[in-house]
């Protein structure tokens, strides 16, 4: 206890810089672009995978996806908005997506 009374700005620093690399890696996690799409009947989180996660495996944009979408497991209902990382240049006459930045 003494050394941390002796060495307190040591000691800050150190929690700073680990809260500060905490929030760095949620952020660089956690994609800040996403599209809006409308599940549709037949719709399934692997087929909206080859679709759309570009070069991203199949396995952590399924994650991104629950993440974004707070799902707790992999079952998607027709009609359900899901957000979806933004990984691709999108068409120009793709009217299904919908351009949104995180917290709209």
């Amino acid at each position: 206890m003494k050394l941390i009374k002796k060495n307190k700005n040591i000691v800050a620093a150190f929690l700073l810089f680990t809260i500060l690399t905490f929030v760095l890696i949620h952020r660089l996690s956690v994609p800040q672009d996403f599209i809006e799409v409308t599940v549709v009947e037949g719709d399934t989180l692997s087929e909206l995978a080859e679709r759309f996660a570009g070069d991203t495996p199949a396995d952590r944009w399924i994650r991104e996806v629950a993440a974004l979408n707070n799902l707790t497991d992999s079952a998607i209902i027709a009609g359900e908005e899901l957000k979806l990382p933004a990984y691709f240049e999108l068409e120009a006459d793709d009217t299904r997506l919908v351009l949104a930045e995180e917290g709209e």
